[in-house]
């Protein structure tokens, strides 16, 4: 596989993990153990997260996730793109979802 490019970009929140506040967040708390697999099974990838409460720099520098915000709403988070092309809005994608994206 050629070296790839995972961009995630999400909605506010106090950090990635899923387990800060009162209640863990399951669906985050699975899909932070999906990018570790990730990061394993294909090193060779970049995977970025972008969370608008502490990387707002990233969404201005991608002024078409901006505008799709803009013209969408917030509710179209999480995105996630790979090498550019939107692969998923408003859900995260299980590993093999994934898997199956840059394998295509």
């Amino acid at each position: 596989m050629k070296h790839k490019k995972m961009m995630i970009f999400e909605g506010t929140m106090c950090c990635s993990s899923g387990v800060c506040g009162p209640e863990p967040d399951k669906a985050l708390v699975e899909f932070s153990d999906t990018v570790k697999k990730l990061q394993q099974d294909y090193p060779e990838m970049q995977i970025q997260r972008a969370n608008m409460s502490h990387n707002l720099d990233v969404y201005r520098q991608n002024m078409d996730i901006l505008q799709m915000i803009k013209d969408k709403g917030i509710g179209i988070l999480p995105l996630i793109s790979i090498d550019g092309a939107i692969v998923s809005r408003q859900k995260y994608m299980t590993y093999d979802e994934l898997k199956q994206a840059l394998e295509a």
